[in-house]
């Protein structure tokens, strides 16, 4: 088949990768869409842990060709999507419940061959069924739309409050419409680029915002008696992150969801941390959200065509890791086959 390899930073191929034979608890997947995620551009500049030599690629749904003798749930045929994250349930994180800190965790795209191939073999246990008439370019959106899951429960939004969105990628998109489908009252996406503020009113944004607007912290302060009382850092940048600080108020509640670089970090003034009582809290993985991210795309509460994602070969991969990101584009996904 031909993947994608990933040997080391800045060093990928496609080559012709032979498959091992299946065990029998493992799938044969065709891959129809895999999505290209920001960690793989951490990833491909050395920014980001992997494995190589390996397939990169986490975001991925295809058909099952082959399956072990051990799978009974699923047939060849079925349409799934697929959790890259194997938890290896025996650490002390594990059985405590926390399987995102897992000691031992793999992942498919990462430590292990991912879907940026023609085919993939991945554990059944990682698979999840979706309706044969879901499109392939929208179930490839559950394993980011997962992880925006966990994010927005560690924000544990109440009907009414105001909620204000630090970023307007694909992540913040989604954050964004998981905000007004738990309650939000008034919703608020700051973000440099216009194209991507144009997508968040299309996403249902009641207010958008440029950050270098002159006025933001008044007209934000404003609008939300004084700032918003959640606030979810999807940019993974740390004035993105000091943002978040800034137009806070007494209570608000911060959520740090973006990727930053190894070395980011921010000042944060202690006595006024102190006296605005702020709850800060970080996001990682996807413990136990896979299968409520698979029924919100399912049922289209969450419209994820509205990214707009561009699709393109598997030997265009090099050159888009390779390029500087086009700010006018959401997602881009490969069609391997």
């Amino acid at each position: 088949m031909h993947a994608a390899l990933f040997n080391a930073p800045y060093e990928i191929e496609i080559i012709d990768y032979p498959l091992p034979g299946l065990k029998p608890d493992e799938l044969l997947i065709k891959v129809e869409v895999c999505g290209l995620c920001g960690t793989d551009f951490h990833i491909y500049r050395g920014e980001s842990y992997s494995k190589p030599p390996v397939i990169p690629g986490h975001e991925y749904t295809g058909t099952i060709v082959e399956k072990g003798g051990d799978v009974k749930e699923l047939k060849i045929g079925d349409h799934v999507v697929i959790d890259p994250n194997i938890y290896c349930g025996q650490c002390s994180y594990c059985r405590s419940g926390n399987i995102n800190f897992c000691t031992n965790l793999k992942a498919l795209g990462v430590s292990l061959n991912g879907g940026f191939a023609e085919y993939s073999i991945v554990p059944a246990s990682q698979a999840y069924l979706i309706p044969k008439e879901f499109p392939f370019t929208s179930a490839a959106f559950a394993e980011p739309l997962s992880c925006c899951v966990r994010g927005i429960d560690q924000a544990s939004i109440k009907v009414g409050e105001s909620v204000a969105i630090i970023g307007g990628g694909t992540i913040g998109l989604m954050m964004l419409q998981l905000a007004k489908i738990s309650g939000a009252g008034k919703t608020i996406l700051i973000e440099p680029n216009g194209f991507k503020r144009n997508l968040a009113v299309q996403c249902g944004a009641d207010f958008v915002f440029d950050p270098g607007a002159v006025k933001i912290f008044n007209d934000i302060s404003d609008l939300t008696n004084g700032g918003p009382d959640v606030i979810i850092e999807c940019a993974g940048k740390s004035n993105a992150a000091k943002f978040a600080f800034d137009i806070s108020k007494r209570g608000s509640r911060i959520v740090i969801f973006g990727l930053a670089e190894k070395d980011d970090t921010i000042t944060v003034n202690l006595q006024n941390f102190f006296l605005k009582e702020l709850s800060v809290k970080g996001s990682l993985l996807n413990p136990f959200t896979f299968s409520r991210a698979v029924e919100l795309l399912v049922t289209k509460k969450i419209q994820v065509e509205k990214l707009q994602p561009v699709i393109s070969q598997l030997d265009q991969l090099k050159k888009i890791l390779s390029l500087p990101r086009n700010l006018e584009v959401t997602k881009y996904q490969i069609t391997p086959n």
